[in-house]
C-alpha cells in the first residue's frame, strides 16, 4: 500500500489507515475496551516509533495513532500483528464496529458481565463475510445496565440489559427508537446478525441505499423492521444516559477504579505508557478504554488513586466538572487538511470562558470545518473554523448556518461570555 492508493472519507482502521494533516490515522479496535497495560506499552512505543507521538481515544472508545508516515505503516502493522492487536484483513476490521459497557465482569451493579457476549458477537460479525457489506459506521451496542449507562452514545442495533422477573433480558432497539423489542440473552447473537443481514437486503433493494439504521427507520419505522425478523415489540422509555461520568477515583466492592481523561482525548504516547505503568504496579494489570474520554485504572486503592491523582495535576482531567470536558474539538489544525484553526490549542483556551461551567453537559462544539466530524449532533453553541477564525452556530449542528461569522479569538471570547452570563441572571 501507498499514501497515493488511500481514499478519504471513511471510518479508518490499521489495516486501511486514513491520510490526515499529520500523517496516516492508524485505528485499532479493542475488544470491549478492554486493553491489557502490555498491550497499551505496545501501543505506546508504536506511536513514539512509527508516529509522532500522540494518540486520540475516539468516541467510539478505540485508540488512533497519528502521524504513520506511509514507509513506516508497515513496519508499524507487524509489530500490532505480533502482539494479536490486528484482525486478519480490512474488512473484518471495519464490521467489528462494537461498543461496550467499560467496566464489564467488574460493575456490582451490573445485571449480567457481557465480556464473553461481546467477543461472540465481534466473532460471529467477523464470520459472517456478508456482514462486511455494512456501511463503515453501522456500529453495535452492549450495555450491561451498569451504573455508567451507554445512554448517551449512538448505535445502529443497541442491547441493554434488563431485569424482568428476576431474570435478566435484553432490550433491542433499532436506530436509536422508542419502539423495541425484549429478547433472552442468548438470542443476542442471532438477532444482531438477523437485524444486520434484514438492513443489508432492504439497502440493496432501496433506490438510494441506507447509510444507517435511522435511514431505514425513517422508512418503515421500528416496529416493522424488528417483527420482520421475529421480535414483538413494546414502546419504551427513550434511551438516557445516568448522567455519571467515570472520572475520578470510584468504589468497586473492595476495591475501585481510577478514571482520567486526557483535554479532547489527545494522548500523548507518554501518558498512556505511564497509565500503563500504573494499572500494572497499583492495579489489575488492565485498562478499560470508555466513550466518554475517560481511561479506567481498576483495581486500585483509594489511597493509591489519590497519589496518582496528585502527581498528575492538570495534565489528565481527573473530576467530572473539569471544564474541558463541556467542549468537543476535533483534530483541527494541523492533523486535519480541512481545518484552518488549531482547534485544540483554542479550546483550551476557550475552558476558561466566564460561566461555561454554570451548566452541565458538553455546551461548545470546536470544529476545524463544516464537516463536524468530532460532534455529528446538535450542541448549543458551535464554532467553526474558516479562514483562520470562526463562525458562531447556536443550537445546531457545524453544517448549520451561523448567526455571526469572521470571528477571531478575543470576539468568540467576548460573545460567549455575554451570551452566557445573561443566561446565568
Amino acid at each position: 500500500m501507498t499514501v497515493e492508493t488511500l481514499v478519504k472519507g471513511w471510518c479508518p482502521g490499521a489495516l486501511r489507515p486514513m491520510e490526515s494533516g499529520d500523517g496516516l490515522l492508524v485505528r485499532i479496535r479493542i475488544t470491549g475496551g478492554i486493553l491489557k497495560a502490555e498491550h497499551a506499552q505496545v501501543i505506546a512505543a508504536s506511536a513514539m516509533r512509527y508516529g509522532i507521538g500522540l494518540i486520540d481515544l475516539s468516541g467510539r472508545a478505540n485508540i488512533q495513532i497519528r502521524g504513520v508516515s506511509g514507509s513506516q505503516w508497515p513496519h508499524l502493522i507487524a509489530d500490532l500483528s505480533r502482539h494479536g492487536l490486528l484482525d486478519d484483513d480490512a474488512e473484518a476490521e471495519a464490521v467489528r464496529n462494537v461498543i461496550a459497557s467499560p467496566l464489564a465482569g467488574l460493575d456490582p451493579s451490573a445485571w449480567l458481565d457481557i465480556r464473553a457476549l461481546v467477543k461472540t458477537l465481534e466473532h460471529r460479525l467477523v464470520s459472517d463475510r456478508t456482514l462486511h457489506a455494512l456501511p463503515g459506521k453501522f456500529g453495535f451496542l452492549v450495555d450491561d445496565g451498569g451504573q455508567f449507562s451507554l445512554g448517551d452514545q449512538n448505535a445502529d442495533i443497541a442491547f441493554e440489559a434488563i431485569q424482568e422477573m428476576g431474570a435478566t433480558h435484553f432490550l433491542v432497539r433499532v436506530g436509536q427508537d422508542d419502539i423495541a423489542g425484549v429478547i433472552g440473552v442468548d438470542r443476542v447473537c442471532d438477532t444482531a446478525a438477523a437485524l444486520a443481514h434484514a438492513f443489508i437486503d432492504a439497502s440493496r433493494a432501496s433506490a438510494k441505499p441506507y447509510k444507517r439504521m435511522v435511514n431505514w427507520v425513517a422508512e418503515w419505522g421500528a416496529d416493522r423492521i424488528l417483527n420482520s425478523v421475529d421480535i414483538e415489540t413494546i414502546a419504551v422509555k427513550p434511551r438516557r444516559s445516568t448522567g455519571l461520568l467515570p472520572f475520578g477515583y470510584h468504589c468497586l466492592g473492595e476495591s475501585g477504579f481510577l478514571g482520567l481523561g486526557a483535554p479532547f482525548g489527545r494522548w500523548s504516547a507518554n501518558g498512556l505508557a505511564a497509565l500503563a505503568d500504573i494499572a500494572v504496579t497499583m492495579g489489575s494489570g488492565e485498562l478499560r478504554l470508555t466513550p466518554w474520554r475517560a481511561i479506567l485504572i481498576p483495581g486500585l486503592r483509594q489511597a493509591d488513586a489519590d497519589a496518582v491523582i496528585a502527581k498528575v495535576g492538570d495534565a489528565f482531567i481527573a473530576l467530572s466538572d473539569d471544564p474541558r470536558l463541556q467542549i468537543i474539538a476535533c483534530a483541527g489544525k494541523p492533523s486535519c487538511r480541512n481545518a484552518t484553526v488549531n482547534t485544540h490549542q483554542d479550546a483550551l483556551g476557550f475552558a476558561t470562558l466566564k460561566n461555561l461551567a454554570k451548566k452541565s453537559g458538553t455546551r461548545l462544539h470546536v470544529s476545524g470545518c463544516e464537516k463536524g466530524c468530532a460532534r455529528p449532533t446538535a450542541t448549543e453553541a458551535v464554532l467553526v473554523g474558516r479562514n483562520g477564525v470562526y463562525d458562531l452556530v447556536l443550537n445546531g449542528k457545524a453544517s448549520d448556518r451561523p448567526i455571526m461569522t469572521g470571528l477571531d479569538e478575543a470576539m468568540v471570547r467576548r460573545t460567549l461570555e455575554d451570551m452566557w452570563a445573561g443566561e446565568a441572571k
